[in-house]
């Protein structure tokens, strides 16, 4: 670690760590326009991380973040935003989803690029008028089933079975309430509870994450700071003790530069905040777009991203 400064409230407490801005030459330019995540690779023995940038494709970042290669997509899927990426594995073969918000689609590639098939849009009767809008933001695998947050258009929940891939169920959909359970004002992203039996659901400007069955039946809303907007939740089990990571778009202050949430896993209270711009000299940070956890060689680390502008950086646990 080769920064004396420090952010958040121990035992939580990160420094930044600009030698791991690891990106290759060629993807500096593309850097700005960042507004996807990360998927963490969670086999045994593996432990790399890929994310994607539009313009340029896919990137593969080492375990010990201090690599990072390129993966280059077909030509038509390269120009596209992946506002997500997540890793999984159906039928045997591991596999990379990539939610294109603009395209209105989720693409299902290999881990060297190669397109294996393309979700389209939902056939549900929410979707059967096409003014009704359909912009993927983010996925989950669980089993055979891909569930699909509608993030930016109309707020369902909706899940596929990638082995048949058929749609098969629908729940959620877009209120203006920022306390009506079970729907969603945006349904940003969305990740598996460590418990496997439920998923998470960060509703953006409702300052909340929303806890959904495998079935879609509401448990539970966790609020975070009034005018905190979490783009996404990230679970790790670390020392015998289950936690959260949220990165938030907007700080509860208007204009301050966002902050970074770390959360009980079981509670969902907030145990710290973190501010890499203001107290970390993160310039980019504005916003924060995507946080995911990653342990290497027993050393934790939280690799983000911002937005608008796009930024690629890594915090160290101090």
């Amino acid at each position: 670690m080769n920064s004396a400064r420090r952010s958040g409230q121990p035992p939580f407490a990160f420094a930044y760590r600009p030698d791991l801005h690891t990106l290759p030459a060629a993807a500096l330019d593309y850097e700005v326009k960042l507004h996807g995540g990360f998927a963490a690779d969670p086999r045994p023995g593996a432990g790399h991380i890929f994310f994607g940038m539009p313009g340029y494709g896919l990137l593969r970042i080492s375990p010990d973040l201090r690599e990072q290669q390129t993966i280059v997509l077909p030509d038509d899927l390269r120009p596209l935003n992946f506002h997500s990426t997540k890793i999984g594995i159906f039928d045997g073969q591991v596999r990379l989803f990539l939610p294109a918000e603009g395209a209105g689609l989720v693409a299902v590639v290999s881990l060297e690029g190669r397109l294996d098939f393309v979700l389209p849009r939902p056939e549900f009767e929410a979707y059967a008028d096409e003014a009704a809008a359909y912009r993927p933001t983010d996925v989950a695998l669980v089993g055979q089933h891909l569930y699909v947050a509608d993030g930016y258009g109309s707020n369902y929940i909706t899940r596929a079975n990638v082995h048949t891939r058929q749609w098969t169920d629908i729940f959620g959909g877009k209120t203006e309430d920022a306390h009506e359970d079970g729907k969603f004002a945006t349904a940003h992203g969305l990740n598996l509870t460590p418990a496997g039996a439920s998923l998470a659901i960060a509703d953006r400007p409702s300052a909340r994450i929303q806890v959904h069955g495998l079935d879609g039946a509401f448990h539970a809303s966790h609020r975070l700071p009034d005018g905190a907007w979490p783009c996404g939740i990230d679970f790790i089990s670390h020392e015998g003790r289950s936690l959260a990571v949220v990165g938030s778009l907007n700080d509860p202050v208007e204009g301050r530069p966002a902050p970074i949430y770390i959360l009980d896993g079981e509670t969902y209270e907030v145990l710290s905040t973190i501010r890499p711009k203001e107290e970390l000299g993160v310039e980019r940070a504005q916003h924060l777009h995507n946080v995911i956890w990653h342990v290497h060689e027993e050393r934790l680390y939280l690799v983000c991203q911002s937005w608008n502008p796009g930024g690629y950086f890594v915090l160290e646990a101090a």
